[in-house]
């Protein structure tokens, strides 16, 4: 496969093996009861412990993680216990009860947007997806429980760094 000079070393992992990478996503979505938002890789809602599992993995496949957001999970159950819903409307929950509400007003963590910003056109496809994992991996772990917003009923939403061409099937 010719190279294309525009690309950088991340997105030209990505383009070499397209078809093989989305399946394997796919994989790793019904694996970890990841619920996507539309048909696209943005907004895979799942819930923060299986998000730990899934970035290592990602990080396997050489995918970025480029933003998390954020959506509270919207049951009886924590209706009563946290005052849900947080946010706006959404889809419903396919793997369990109730449906999600997606939370505009809680700030994202978006890798760009971090001191020292991670430069994908200056570091292999796995370095960069690393790193961007990494910094993902370690908000969620230890940041995000001690936000000013944080409440025990919220998923997040993986955004994952992919071409926009790739479309998926919304399943």
């Amino acid at each position: 496969m010719r190279t294309n000079p525009s690309l950088s070393p991340y997105f030209e992992n990505l383009h070499s093996s397209p078809e093989h990478i989305q399946l394997a996503l796919e994989s790793l979505f019904e694996k970890y009861q990841v619920q996507p938002v539309g048909d696209g890789y943005i907004d895979l809602i799942v819930d923060r412990a299986r998000a730990l599992e899934l970035i290592a993995e990602l990080t396997d496949l050489r995918v970025a993680v480029e933003r998390l957001t954020w959506w509270c999970n919207v049951t009886p159950e924590n209706q009563s216990k946290y005052g849900c819903p947080h946010g706006l409307g959404g889809p419903l929950n396919r793997s369990g009860a109730g449906c999600f509400s997606e939370c505009h007003d809680y700030p994202d963590f978006a890798i760009r947007e971090q001191p020292d910003p991670v430069d994908e056109h200056s570091r292999s496809a796995q370095a960069f997806a690393a790193k961007c994992n990494q910094l993902a991996y370690d908000y969620l772990k230890d940041v995000f429980q001690s936000a000013g917003f944080y409440s025990p009923c919220l998923y997040v939403g993986l955004w994952l760094h992919v071409p926009y061409e790739w479309p998926r099937e919304d399943k």
